[in-house]
Order: structure tokens, then C-alpha cells, then sequence
């Protein structure tokens, strides 16, 4: 019988790439193991494993996640306005560049929605965290947060200070979801149809290993090029995303081509 490719060396290869070797180690091994598993030839497998790490990760980036955050930061501390400094760095994130045009109100319904939260979990955050100044939050608020950017996570906690919140990340691979914080709120913006394309069932284990009242996620509907229109029905996802869970929907809301969504957490 013929045998696969050696995963180790899969993985080594992909991260050897200057393009992956900032990724957790954790989530590209397991993208090399499927990679192995699923093909006899080497170069296929490496191919195929960029492809997935491309979805999940590469199409939404330009530039370096991490130094957008501490330029961010720098701003701040050199004076410029901390909302100007956050608008800046997200452009390199094709997800908060998407939202920069409307963030005043996509914010303004998650506070309708769900107060001012003292805890807020934000998975697969990317530059997520850079737009907490439009985040009403409690006193003395935590916002934890996780990726599978390194260098983006080490660079997230220096917003604490210039944000006037504790900001404490994480480096975390969503498809195996265990030990996810208790939060006031969690967010899942624009990222539960990457969890699916890495695996089928995978948005809903996330919702199923969540401690939280409250669950606000988000759906795009239509390709980062706005060239196509996806005619997934977002009710559908969710619901399937749902199903099996603690959560029920609770509320909907359209910002330009983002659809978002409250779930809250049923009453037993």
C-alpha cells in the first residue's frame, strides 16, 4: 500500500513559506496532517495545504497584522486621534477595512443588543480588537481575544493602555475549540463560513463550546473582489451553525454586504 507524504515534512515546508511561518503551529499542523492523509504526492499535499491556509487565513491579509497593531499604538501615543490610528491599521485587514465605513452603527446595534459587557471574547479576532473604541464596554473591561497569527497575538495586549481596557489574546485553531473562555459576549464576525471550509460541523462546535449569554456573529455576502454574491441563505447557516447548541436566534441587522446576527443563550 502505498504511503502518503510525511506530514512533519508537509508542515515544515508550509512554514517555511514567509507568508505562513507566523501562524500557530497548532492550526498548520493539522492542515499538513489532512494535507498528508488526503494525497500521495508530496508537492500536492504542500499545494493543497496553502490553498486551505490561503482561505482561512492569507486572502484576508495585506501586510503584517502585528506591526498594523503596534503602529496603531504608536499613533496613539504620538498624538493622533485613537479613532484615526485604528482606521488606519485596518486596512490591512480585508474584514475591518470591509467594516471601516460603517463601524459607528454595526457597534451602536451590538450596545442595542447587549449593553455594555465587562468581559467580550473575540474569536479569530484578526484586527477586530482595533475597533474596541467603538465598543461600549463596563468598567474595568477584559477583552480576550484569539488567532492564529503569533505576531498578531503578541502584538493585541499593547492596546490595553492606549484603549483603557485589558486586552489579553491568545494564539487558538477554532476547529478544535476547547477551553474557550466565559464571556459577557463573544464574537464570531465573518468567520464562521472559514471554519466551515476547513470543516464541515466546525462553526457548530464553537457555539457549542461557549460559556456566554450572548453571541453576536456576522456573515459576509459577497467575495472580498465584490465581484460575486453568495446565495448561501444566511438564516440557513446560522441555524444549522446553531442547532444541537445552547443558542437560539434572537435578532438581525444588515450593514452593507455584513449580515449580522444576536444568539442568545436559551433558558432552561
Amino acid at each position: 500500500m502505498a504511503r502518503g507524504p510525511d506530514a512533519v515534512a508537509v508542515l515544515r515546508q508550509v512554514m517555511a513559506s514567509a507568508k505562513y511561518a507566523g501562524l500557530d503551529e497548532g492550526f498548520v499542523r493539522r492542515i499538513a496532517d489532512e494535507a498528508s492523509d488526503r494525497f500521495t504526492d508530496q508537492n500536492a499535499a504542500v499545494k493543497y495545504a496553502k490553498r486551505k491556509l490561503h482561505q482561512a487565513f492569507g486572502a484576508f491579509v495585506t501586510g503584517s497584522l502585528g506591526d498594523g497593531v503596534r503602529a496603531c499604538a504608536s499613533a496613539i501615543g504620538s498624538g493622533v486621534p485613537v479613532r484615526a490610528a485604528c482606521l488606519a491599521s485596518m486596512r490591512r485587514h480585508a474584514s475591518t477595512a470591509e467594516r471601516a465605513v460603517v463601524l459607528a452603527q454595526f457597534y451602536q446595534q451590538i450596545e442595542t443588543w447587549c449593553g455594555r459587557p465587562s468581559t467580550v471574547a473575540d474569536l479569530a479576532c484578526g484586527l477586530g480588537p482595533l475597533a474596541i473604541p467603538w465598543l461600549s464596554t463596563g468598567p474595568d473591561a477584559t477583552y480576550w481575544c484569539c488567532d492564529v497569527d503569533r505576531d498578531l497575538i503578541s502584538a493585541l495586549p499593547g492596546l490595553s493602555a492606549p484603549f483603557g481596557v485589558t486586552v489579553v489574546a491568545e494564539s487558538r485553531d477554532l476547529v478544535r475549540p476547547a477551553s474557550l473562555p466565559r464571556a459577557e459576549l463573544v464574537l464570531l464576525l465573518k468567520a464562521l463560513s472559514t471554519l466551515e471550509q476547513q470543516r464541515g460541523g466546525a462553526a457548530r462546535d464553537v457555539l457549542a463550546a461557549l460559556d456566554a449569554p450572548r453571541v453576536v456573529v456576522s456573515l459576509s455576502r459577497g467575495s472580498l473582489s465584490r465581484r460575486r454574491r453568495y446565495t448561501d441563505d444566511p438564516l440557513e447557516m446560522i441555524g444549522t451553525a446553531a442547532a444541537g447548541s445552547d443558542y437560539q436566534l434572537a435578532g438581525q441587522a444588515a450593514f452593507g454586504d455584513e449580515a449580522l446576527f444576536l444568539l442568545e443563550r436559551c433558558r432552561r
